[in-house]
């Protein structure tokens, strides 16, 4: 039994270890992704003002994020039609990369072509 008892132990105290190390490696990431998107060519308001160029609306979500290796500005906008529209808007040129409909039927996004 007393070996029992320090087996679970030794199994929780590793466990709580390995929750530190990934907390401690998600908030450095956080910070990373941060230092990122402020040293970005293009703006966060440069990247609403394109996405909003491209689909007039109401801005209800952005994030910077990395995409196969390339730097991007995820874009939410609801539409006033009250369609969603996601935009991808490349953080280096500014350039509209894509622009997705949020369908309403089945939660998938479906390409608009334009």
């Amino acid at each position: 039994m007393k070996n029992m008892n320090k087996y679970i132990a030794a199994v929780l105290i590793t466990a709580g270890l390995s929750g530190a190390a990934y907390a401690v490696q998600a908030k450095e990431s956080g910070v990373n992704d941060a230092l990122a998107a402020a040293s970005a060519r293009v703006t966060i308001k440069s990247a609403i003002d394109q996405a909003l160029n491209k689909v007039p609306g109401t801005v209800v979500a952005v994030e910077y994020e990395n995409e196969d290796g390339k730097a991007v500005w995820e874009v939410e906008v609801l539409a006033a039609n009250k369609s969603v529209h996601d935009l991808t808007i490349d953080a280096s040129s500014g350039k509209v990369l894509s622009n997705q409909v949020d369908s309403n039927d089945d939660g998938d996004d479906e390409d608009k072509d334009d």
